[in-house]
């Protein structure tokens, strides 16, 4: 019996609905690295950078919509194919990643920020460390050391995220402009907490392998 066969035995249900938030994950990182894309120089950057924030916000209303499935799934059921708790939890910390994704479209509009060269980098990382993970969900079933390979590269994505960061962070001290200061310190913490999110799901994808063969 294949490895993800064996851990979801009792039900498919647990299985489409992890990878349909690692799938909107996805969606949501690809989105705000096109929104990352928008200059300020560009034709109608407001309208633009509006636009992708909408279709972020639909993406993560999505993903909330399948968590609280999964979690009405867990509540019906008194045995689960996972442990509820790494279910609950694996949820969780894919659907932080979407938030902090709106959050950081939500917030560099309301700021009037543009990306600067850190942020085009983090995001474009960020969105290369999702990949990782969904492609670690989406192989559960047929290769323990390919999905060990992904998450083991998705922890590096994330270490290499948070040495931007904090490269970030001492050229963003350099500015004399505090309100700016403030602001992009907001927008580059949710880079971080993301990055965090992505580590958090590989562990989570690593004890299940542990626990499972």
């Amino acid at each position: 019996m294949r490895l993800w066969d064996s851990i979801f035995k009792k039900s498919d249900t647990f299985q489409s609905l992890i990878r349909r938030q690692g799938n909107l994950t996805v969606e949501g990182t690809s989105l705000l690295n096109e929104f990352m894309g928008i200059d300020k120089r560009a034709s109608n950057p407001e309208v633009l950078r509006h636009n992708l924030k909408i279709q972020i916000k639909k993406v993560e209303e999505e993903g909330d919509r399948a968590r609280r499935e999964l979690i009405n799934e867990i509540n019906r059921n008194l045995i689960t194919p996972l442990e509820r708790q790494d279910l609950f939890n694996l949820s969780n910390v894919i659907d932080n990643i979407l938030d902090y994704a709106l959050n950081t479209a939500e917030e560099m509009i309301v700021y009037d920020i543009y990306p600067n060269y850190y942020l085009k980098k983090m995001i474009e990382k960020l969105s290369r460390g999702v990949t990782h993970l969904n492609y670690a969900l989406d192989k559960l079933s047929e290769d323990k050391q390919l999905v060990n390979n992904n998450i083991v590269a998705a922890k590096v994505i994330e270490n290499e995220i948070e040495e931007m960061y904090h490269e970030a962070l001492v050229d963003l001290f350099s500015n004399p402009d505090f309100h700016y200061i403030f602001k992009m310190r907001e927008v580059y913490r949710h880079i971080s907490n993301s990055a965090d999110r992505i580590s958090d799901a590989a562990d989570i994808i690593g004890n299940i392998i542990i626990k499972k063969i």
